[in-house]
């Protein structure tokens, strides 16, 4: 079965399990929505859960980025400054293992109801799976390419760029999988802890309104965020080492 194929019967699941759900658990359309009370939604509130949307988006991006650099950064110096890593990484794990919920509730004290306090959340829980990842790409290069390498007189940037970076790039596109659908989950938490706009914003505001019409049509819209997210990251990963494929072909 191909990829899209499985995708296209996901989609075409989704509507069908929804109303059989509907049927066989007798819940009335305020509590589980029919999937045209919910489309009805997307379509009549549109102008609102697109500004929802480029909100979360946008602390997502700025979030993910900023955790990419960082880890990168970290990852590359770990390699060459080992006591580095010993030290820094007991602090990643106790950092990583921090309940987000307490980490929040100080962000807001000190910073306030700003964008800031969520892209810094969604740096957080994004920043360990990429650090990890790269941190082990870079370590895992061929000792006899590194040993060519040297016998060529190589410098250390001819080195990382032409062997060490090409061994850890595709540990760097596993993490995104994870990393990059994690950010869009990590707006969408932070901002139900707090905040005044965006998608989780609305999925609070709807529990309080008792509005299961758009808290449905709100979860589609993040389910589809973080899909979309994974879908991009699989088209790179596909275009990065489109030579593989052609080599098995």
């Amino acid at each position: 079965m191909s990829e899209r194929l499985s995708y296209l019967i996901m989609l075409v699941s989704i509507p069908i399990l929804w109303v059989l759900a509907i049927r066989i658990s007798g819940f009335p359309s305020f509590l589980l929505p029919p999937p045209e009370m919910v489309a009805d939604v997307l379509w009549s509130e549109r102008a609102s859960l697109l500004s929802h949307t480029w909100t979360t988006v946008v602390e997502a991006l700025t979030g993910y980025a900023i955790a990419n650099a960082i880890a990168i950064a970290l990852a590359v110096s770990f390699l060459y400054l080992p006591w580095l890593e010993a030290l820094a990484i007991p602090w990643t794990v106790i950092i990583k293992n921090i309940p987000f919920v307490t980490i929040a509730s100080i962000l807001i004290i000190i910073l306030g109801d700003t964008p800031l306090p969520k892209i810094i959340i969604v740096v957080l829980i994004t920043f360990f799976p990429i650090l990890a990842n790269v941190t082990k790409g870079l370590k895992s290069v061929d000792s006899v390419l590194l040993d060519r390498m040297k016998t060529l007189d190589s410098s250390q940037w001819d080195i990382f760029v032409k062997v060490r970076w090409p061994s850890a790039l595709p540990y760097y596109i596993a993490a995104h999988e994870i990393a990059f659908t994690g950010s869009i989950i990590g707006a969408v938490v932070a901002e139900w802890l707090f905040a005044r706009q965006g998608l989780g914003f609305l999925i609070v505001q709807s529990m309080k309104q008792y509005r299961a019409d758009r808290l449905w049509a709100v979860t589609l819209l993040a389910s589809a965020l973080a899909v979309g997210a994974y879908m991009l990251v699989k088209i790179i990963e596909r275009y990065l080492f489109r030579w593989q494929v052609q080599d098995l072909t």
